[in-house]
């Protein structure tokens, strides 16, 4: 029978017994909690039908805020008629669970809770009920003082509520399965105030002291909703709103004068709360790694977290520094994380665009990570020339085209291959040695195949290759970048569009850091471009500075190429902008970070 049909029926044999007083109203007997018997009054429903004790303890309910000692009795008196609670009493158990309990006294709370832990056992039916009050009050109802006396109540308020569900989960251990539902049922959603989301996240990661085994379905809680904040905050939108000047300002510089927390809080909203959420994240894996045999557990977890989400997303701009900063801590981390990725890149039966995302984290990991120490860098250069030599060697010997997505990886090797060289090319160059091992990636060969990689490469990344090869005779580019461009140039003007698969499309997962206060976490393991002695003796022969601080070159056959200005474009029917001196700018969004 249903609870609505069971109170009905009951209410109206009521209605028809109650006595009625002078007035011809029945009669309501006011009974204070002390006076409250939880457990006769539901007797009284179950084995005669009579309703006047069970509202009179739901009117108590609703309407009374009772002292701790009150609180506590009525809680004990509530544990004592939990057997009688059948689900057709649910409203008033919801009314019970609803209580304010976590601003009582030690001894109330301790009354609520074991009422709570009998509940859950004898009454399994209002299991999803209890937790989902219990997960609701992860959500902070306000933001705390830092270190000030109503933190450190909040603190002991959260200690008390993680204590009830940690018992919980020890007498009823299928529970947690109900705690996972609710906890991604009632993450707070990304556009409520920061405090909401920052003090859930608190408490998620929290959890993963007590409930370890299920570390890796937390995890995934906090990777999912991460990402719902990264991809709200974009790059350009949070540039825009930090530097409405225009400036390009990617590098992480500390603030001087003013008020430091106000300098570190990000203006736009959904960023702010990214940058305090990813503040959380990196010093929950900073204390973690710390644990003997926590870290390798950790790692393992947050590499499966990244493939799951991070890597099929093409555009998110700060979640991937997660496995950027876990990576810092120990070499291992990194190398084994581009093994992951170097096997992504081997597999046939991945998708191309997972493949080529791979590529995108290799290069990206090999050019900014400080970690990555230049014999392992070398190693990997060496892999993936070999790698493409073979893939060369094999187009040779069969019939081919030279479309961008019939060979999408081999092109997106190559240019990992180029933008490394010429990203770390101060250190590639800095000795003899690492000019042999240079010559003996015979680069030449790749730029000279006939599939021509430089065609589809990024103007910015071909043209810093291109000048480093010439000034150490190791290849020589400049006359393929010349007669690839008149190509373009002829195809735009025959067509009067540029064509989908002239450039290609890629991304530099680890451009810099934009958020403030995280950021000075991955700064001091970050690696931010140098410019070469060949970029700076072209710097000479450049025209002035486009007011941006970073140098424009007009010519492909310069050793480096930038943004072209908006003037030298000319404008197809896609709004892509083309350069009329032969050269196409990067129409993505993103820099290769060939600046300084």
């Amino acid at each position: 029978m249903s609870t609505i049909s069971e109170k009905r029926r009951v209410s109206s044999i009521l209605k028809s017994q109650s006595p009625p007083n002078g007035n011809g109203t029945p009669t309501r007997n006011k009974v204070r909690f002390a006076e409250l018997s939880i457990e006769s009054a539901l007797q009284e429903v179950l084995d005669h039908n009579r309703l006047a004790g069970y509202e009179e303890i739901l009117e108590k309910l609703r309407d009374e805020d009772p002292t701790d000692d009150k609180f506590q009795q009525l809680f004990i008196e509530a544990k004592r008629a939990v057997p009688l609670m059948k689900s057709y009493f649910g409203n008033m158990v919801e009314h019970l669970l609803s209580s304010r309990w976590l601003n009582r006294s030690e001894e109330a709370q301790e009354a609520y809770k074991q009422f709570v832990v009998e509940l859950s056992i004898v009454q399994k039916n209002f299991c999803a009920m209890t937790i989902s009050k219990l997960i609701k009050l992860f959500i902070p109802e306000k933001a705390s003082t830092s270190g000030g006396t109503e933190c450190k109540e909040q603190e002991r308020q959260m200690g008390s509520l993680h204590d009830l569900i940690m018992r919980l989960k020890n007498v009823i251990p299928m529970i947690f399965d109900v705690v996972l539902t609710q906890l991604r049922k009632n993450f707070p959603y990304y556009k409520r105030p920061t405090c909401e989301v920052i003090g859930y996240l608190h408490n998620v990661l929290r959890m993963t002291d007590y409930a370890s085994i299920y570390c890796d379905e937390l995890l995934d809680i906090v990777f999912f909703h991460l990402l719902q904040l990264d991809v709200s905050a974009p790059r350009n939108v949070i540039e825009e709103t930090e530097y409405p000047d225009d400036e390009m300002m990617f590098e992480m510089t500390e603030t001087g004068g003013g008020d430091e927390e106000d300098a570190d809080t990000m203006k736009h909203p959904v960023a702010e709360t990214l940058d305090q959420y990813m503040e959380i994240v990196f010093n929950y894996i900073e204390q973690t790694v710390k644990v003997d045999g926590q870290g390798d557990r950790l790692f393992k977890i947050i590499l499966n977290q990244f493939e799951t989400h991070i890597l099929p997303t093409h555009n998110s701009d700060h979640g991937q520094f997660i496995m950027f900063y876990i990576c810092s801590f120990k070499l291992s981390y990194a190398e084994h994380f581009i093994s992951s990725l170097w096997k992504n890149v081997n597999n046939l039966n991945k998708p191309p665009g997972v493949r080529q995302t791979s590529v995108g984290y290799i290069a990206s990991m090999l050019a900014r990570a400080k970690f990555v120490p230049l014999s392992y860098l070398k190693s990997m250069l060496l892999e993936m020339s070999n790698w493409v030599h073979n893939y060369i060697q094999r187009c040779d010997s069969m019939h081919y085209n030279q479309s961008l997505k019939a060979h999408l990886v081999f092109y997106s090797v190559c240019q990992a291959i180029f933008y490394v060289v010429a990203f770390r090319a101060n250190h590639l160059t800095s000795s003899s040695k690492n000019l042999t091992f240079l010559q003996s990636l015979q680069l030449s060969s790749i730029v000279t195949c006939q599939l021509n990689p430089l065609r589809v490469c990024l103007p910015t990344v071909a043209t810093a290759f291109a000048g480093i090869t010439r000034a150490y005779q190791l290849a020589y580019c400049h006359t393929i970048l010349e007669r690839n461009a008149r190509r373009k140039l002829a195809t735009v003007y025959k067509n009067s569009t540029q064509l989908p698969e002239d450039c290609l499309e890629t991304f530099f997962p680890f451009d810099p850091y934009m958020l403030k206060k995280s950021g000075k976490r991955i700064e001091p393991f970050y690696l931010q471009y140098q410019a070469h002695e060949v970029d700076e003796e072209a710097g000479g022969e450049t025209s002035a500075s486009n007011g941006r601080g970073r140098k424009r070159y007009e010519s492909v056959s310069e050793d480096v190429d930038d943004f072209i200005p908006e003037s030298k474009r000319h404008k197809n029917p896609h709004g892509q902008g083309v350069d009329v001196s032969g050269d196409f700018p990067f129409s993505y969004g993103i820099s290769p970070g060939f600046h300084s």
